[in-house]
């Protein structure tokens, strides 16, 4: 349902939850000279605005609000940076006098989005700088991860494109060359030009909830949003070895991968990921962890939206060419169709199953909703779970012959 241009409202009616949950969605260019700008953002919108202009105050309203919780995160989608506000409140059929608490939640949300806590056309510096130094602390603490830190480091072997290089919520050098001015800059942009998606989740009134929505001072904007990211795939592969203290090291591999999210075989990518390093009955977890005592954690994940397939694991720095070794030769045996029907089929039960779980969180629908109206129409939990079920070994044995190695990447702890 348009609000106006480029600003959408979307009505998921469920009764599986005792409480609703409203997200508001903003999606922009992934760009690595916004990212930390927008990250800024996504702190200053979950600690205070020109109403509640302190963290204790804006907490204390929401506690009001029969304890509601507001959070932000980023995110991104091939290209596409994501913002969202994510809210939980107990529906009022649950209040103590049916109160309308849906009511003062919006209310409240249109404080946070059009009277931010402002000094001059800026936000407040010393708000600001409050949480622009926890941001910092934050992401220097994630740095300190080793899988983490080699995951960005990998990142930056394998994408051609600075803009996929850099993490969604930037570097701790990136949010330090920002101020309150940028920051906010970079807010208004998003209110003006971003593709807003509005999702409430749970039992409401709908006519309320559309007149509500309409009160917001939106203005139309046009957004064209790109998704998927086609890098072609080098016959040189990029090697980087990195010492730093750590109590183990890590060692990442990439693959490209010809796999966009609306293809056919985008299932039997999850299969293969699934098959090689994603559960313990998985090859990789069997042939280095089990028999070969090599690795203390390992895993595999994938970006359809991009054509990054990564493996990781975390080893002995003197194991390094073994694990490495076994890691190719563990794909090249499913291109050889070296595993039983039985380990596949295992394998598909275990995805279906971790899906079907997934089905009662309210993000998972609010994602399946966006991906359907912007990425591929026919999405759809129902759909995706026949179609995990129907990839055949064959598929799995031509895709596996698909996948190109691009980068290694070897954090060597000292």
């Amino acid at each position: 349902m348009e609000i106006v241009e480029g600003v959408n409202l979307h009505l998921l009616k469920t009764d599986k939850f005792k409480t609703n949950h409203l997200t508001i969605r903003f999606s922009g260019e992934l760009a690595a000279k916004s990212v930390a700008k927008r990250a800024l953002v996504a702190q200053m919108l979950e600690t205070a605005n020109e109403v509640f202009p302190t963290a204790k105050q804006f907490r204390a309203a929401l506690a009001h609000l029969y304890g509601a919780t507001l959070s932000t995160s980023v995110s991104s989608k091939g290209l596409t940076h994501i913002v969202d506000i994510d809210v939980i409140f107990i529906r009022d059929a649950f209040t103590l006098q049916r109160e309308s608490l849906l009511e003062e939640v919006i209310t409240f949300i249109k404080g946070v989005l059009f009277s931010p806590l402002l000094k001059v056309a800026q936000y407040q510096p010393k708000v600001f700088e409050l949480e622009k130094k926890n941001l910092i602390s934050y992401l220097q603490a994630d740095n300190e991860d080793s899988f983490y830190y080699s995951h960005l480091a990998l990142k930056k072997l394998f994408y051609h494109q600075f803009d996929l290089q850099v993490s969604n919520e930037a570097d701790a050098d990136l949010v330090g060359k920002e101020t309150a001015f940028t920051a906010y800059q970079e807010f208004h942009k998003m209110i003006m030009e971003d593709q807003i998606d509005i999702y409430l989740v749970g039992e409401f009134d709908d006519y309320r909830v559309v007149q509500l929505f309409h009160t917001y001072p939106f203005e139309a904007r046009k957004k064209s949003l790109q998704f998927q990211y086609e890098q072609p795939y080098h016959n040189v592969v990029q090697e980087v070895t990195e010492s730093k203290p750590a109590n183990q090291s890590v060692l990442e591999v990439a693959y490209h991968h010809p796999v966009s999210f609306a293809d056919e075989n985008y299932y039997a990518l999850i299969v293969l990921s699934g098959l090689l390093g994603s559960f313990a009955h998985s090859k990789l977890f069997s042939r280095l962890r089990e028999q070969e005592g090599l690795a203390y954690h390992l895993g595999c994940r994938f970006d359809s939206f991009t054509g990054l397939f990564e493996i990781y694991v975390g080893i002995s720095k003197e194991d390094k060419t073994k694990a490495l070794q076994l890691i190719i030769k563990e794909l090249n045996d499913i291109k050889l169709g070296r595993f039983s029907i039985d380990m596949l089929n295992k394998t598909k039960r275990m995805i279906i199953n971790e899906a079907l779980q997934t089905d009662d969180y309210y993000k998972n629908l609010i994602d399946i909703s966006y991906i359907r109206d912007y990425i591929d129409k026919d999405y759809a939990l129902s759909t995706w779970v026949n179609k995990v079920d129907k990839v055949k070994k064959l598929d799995l044995i031509l895709l596996a012959k698909q996948m190109r190695l691009q980068a290694i990447y070897f954090l060597k702890g000292i």
